[in-house]
């Protein structure tokens, strides 16, 4: 219609303005080493106090947001060095409300999480409204690139620059501007406005695509049915011969090719071989993103774990005890079921344990996968790094004898998981984030736990580090 073509022309002229603006901060960051098109549009600009969960001094920083990610840099005169490109697809915002309760300048915080508990980021504005700001132009950025309804359907709706003119597939209307006009899924090739994701009519590629990704993720894993030994032979491409059992990560298969590409994980050798000859693997699967909830792991082993225990008896219990002295007691009856009560200097203080999103915390800058596991980490980190006036580790569980405050801390055997088997690797496994266990043909492997076996992955450790692993990557060598 007219109307959508005057939209259409409206929107290219804007996009014109947009990219001259964008052409500007360019030339002004000094070290960029891409184009700043390629993050989207700009949302906001200006400066900023930034503290990194590494570093915890507060520095001075001018900020480019953009819908894909934020840009840190170092005023420098008139120009910008470069500090930092933050990665908004992997990241969440999160307020931060204790800094506001300062009456100081600079006091107005909100953090930015990484989504798998990598190093965090914490930004300061000057003023509440200028915070207010700040945060609304970073949730619009993160709806934009993480549309709530990118999914709907079976898609995976990404936002994307289309080089012709094209129509939404729902409403039929211009997708306006020179880029990042709207959204492509890439197994379809549907395009679509932000606001009609919802009701685009259901991805053709869709069912298979959402079967493979449920069983893995980055790289579906295949089994072998029969034995490949090259003949028939792909046209023009390189063979990977197999045989039946070996397991094959898919690289690329189009549901309607009879030739798909892989790599061999005993041998990391790739080619193609006939899409025929493999079925997906059913119990490669990535590592259970719910993890058991804390109210179901026995810690009663444990010297820090006091079970139920009201406030006002810990009080009673640790004020005879040394500072550094702790506890972790159950709060049933609160929102938030355990608690961390230590003796720090003439006090007690209490601090509550969060378990959220599958991640478990006292602050959002730190997440850890279970108690233990923060337990462990504040025995050697200090609680300061999430409250300023607590400047103490765990240092004394308090059923264990008082050590002396001289000593350095060391870890004793009793935090180690109970081992429940052990098993030798019989193949190659490369970790592909912080919580997965890289494997070597031959290591040995010890088991801390087969939750998450029906969905194909174990927790163990070997050569000093501990984490998920396929258990079809291990021969099982006896329960002890």
């Amino acid at each position: 219609s007219l109307k959508d073509l005057a939209m259409y022309i409206n929107e290219v002229k804007r996009d014109k303005e947009t990219l001259k603006k964008i052409s500007e901060f360019q030339s002004s960051i000094e070290n960029l080493q891409v184009k700043l098109e390629e993050f989207g549009r700009p949302k906001i600009d200006g400066e900023l106090k930034v503290r990194s969960i590494v570093n915890h001094t507060k520095q001075d920083r001018y900020l480019f947001l953009f819908d894909k990610v934020v840009i840190v840099c170092k005023r420098k005169g008139y120009n910008y060095e470069l500090k930092e490109i933050i990665e908004l697809l992997f990241h969440k915002m999160t307020d931060d409300p204790m800094n506001n309760k300062d009456i100081k300048k600079w006091s107005y915080g909100f953090y930015l999480i990484h989504l798998q508990g990598k190093q965090g980021f914490q930004f300061f504005c000057k003023t509440e409204e200028m915070k207010r700001k700040w945060m609304e132009q970073f949730e619009m950025a993160m709806s934009n690139i993480k549309p709530e309804k990118a999914n709907a359907n079976h898609h995976n709706f990404q936002m994307y620059t289309f080089e012709k003119t094209t129509n939404c597939k729902a409403c039929r209307m211009f997708l306006r501007g020179t880029f990042y006009q709207g959204y492509l899924c890439p197994k379809c090739g549907a395009g679509a406005h932000k606001e009609c994701l919802e009701i685009i009519p259901p991805c053709k590629m869709g069912e298979l695509y959402h079967i493979i990704s449920s069983l893995c993720q980055g790289g579906p894993k295949m089994v072998a049915v029969q034995n490949y030994h090259g003949n028939p032979a792909p046209p023009g491409k390189p063979v990977l011969t197999f045989q039946i059992g070996d397991v094959i990560e898919l690289l690329r298969g189009d549901p309607d090719s009879p030739w798909w590409e892989g790599r061999l994980l005993q041998t990391k050798k790739s080619g193609y071989f006939p899409s025929s000859s493999v079925k997906p693997c059913p119990v490669d699967a990535r590592p259970p993103n719910s993890r058991p909830p804390s109210r179901e792991i026995d810690y009663t082993a444990y010297p820090w774990f006091a079970g139920n225990m009201e406030r006002q008896q810990t009080d009673n219990l640790l004020k005879s005890h040394v500072s550094g002295t702790y506890l972790i007691r159950e709060r049933p009856a609160e929102a938030e079921r355990f608690a961390i009560s230590i003796k720090f200097n003439e006090e007690v203080k209490h601090i509550k344990v969060v378990e959220k999103d599958n991640w478990i915390h006292i602050t959002e800058a730190k997440k850890f996968e279970s108690l233990l596991e923060l337990v462990e980490y504040y025995q050697s980190h200090s609680l300061k790094e999430s409250f300023k006036q607590l400047d103490t580790t765990l240092k004394y569980p308090y059923k264990s004898r008082e050590r002396s405050t001289s000593r350095t801390f060391t870890r004793s055997p009793v935090f180690t998981p109970r081992v429940i088997g052990t098993a030798v690797a019989r193949y190659n496994f490369a970790a592909r984030d912080m919580r997965e266990l890289s494997l070597r043909e031959g290591d040995v492997v010890k088991i801390y736990s087969r939750i998450g076996g029906d969905q194909g992955w174990w927790k163990g450790e070997t050569n000093g580090r501990v984490g998920w692993f396929p258990s079809t990557y291990v021969e099982e060598e006896g329960v002890q």
